[in-house]
């Protein structure tokens, strides 16, 4: 009997619980603000797109409108929003098309009806940034140097010569060079093979600035590398001047 009694009792207690859950009198639909898709007699619905898809968003003001992830809302007729059309990189805002269409970015809304259809339209093409060029990673021990003494010249028929001092590379390896014109600006060249380090990882390397029109300093960046990815750097500072009458 005592039994009986508790089973009548939790099944109180259930109807209790599920009453509470129901609407009240009265309340027909649950609040705007719930991001629930339910519906309700007389409601307008407000449908909106993107295209492309990926070209931007758009979000609303009240915030009901969150597209591509919240694009359909059911609201009370006669409802105003203000609809903001925002771009993801690379990419610029059209215009729109349906219930927006002719107005400015935000455009305003009043939906009535049964569906109200807007779209923000965008052009462009999202292009990714070039990968970075693979670092070659210098070995363990190794740790390169480059030095260069300059020895002027009487412009008859150079300006200077340049001798180059490697050390650190790695033993027996091909070294290539690049050369950079700082002053008087001009483009890089570069060579290959120019030296071979020894056991030690030690090279030596030159060569002579010819003279020409140019009269002044003469600032030269050069890098050397061997065939394994040790790499160090050093500036030049030498001058031309007039060549002897």
């Amino acid at each position: 009997m005592r039994g009986g009694y508790v089973v009548r009792a939790l099944f109180l207690v259930a109807l209790v619980a599920t009453a509470a859950l129901l609407p009240a009198s009265g309340q027909s639909r649950p609040p705007e603000s719930d991001g629930s898709s339910y519906t309700w007699s007389g409601a307008a619905t407000l449908s909106v797109d993107v295209k492309p898809w990926g070209g931007g968003y758009v979000r609303s003001d009240p915030y009901l409108i969150d597209c591509p992830m919240a694009c359909v809302r059911p609201l009370d007729q006669n409802r105003e929003l203000k609809l903001t059309a925002y771009v993801t990189i690379g990419h610029t805002f059209s215009g729109w098309e349906g219930a927006c269409a002719g107005q400015g970015n935000p455009c305003t809304l009043k939906v009535s009806g049964a569906l109200v259809e807007t779209a923000a339209v965008f052009t462009g093409q999202y292009t990714p940034p070039a990968p970075p060029a693979p670092v070659k990673p210098t070995p363990p021990g190794v740790n390169p140097a480059l030095t260069n003494t300059v020895t002027p010249g009487d412009c008859n028929p150079v300006c200077f010569t340049v001798s180059f001092s490697g050390t650190g590379y790695n033993p027996n390896s091909s070294i290539d060079t690049v050369t950079d014109y700082v002053v008087p600006d001009s483009p890089p060249g570069s060579e290959t093979g120019v030296a071979t380090s020894d056991a030690t990882g030690a090279w030596s390397w030159g060569f002579s600035q010819s003279c020409g029109s140019y009269e002044g300093p003469v600032v030269i960046d050069v890098t050397a590398t061997d065939a394994l990815g040790a790499s160090a750097s050093t500036t030049v500072n030498g001058s031309c001047s007039a060549p002897p009458t």
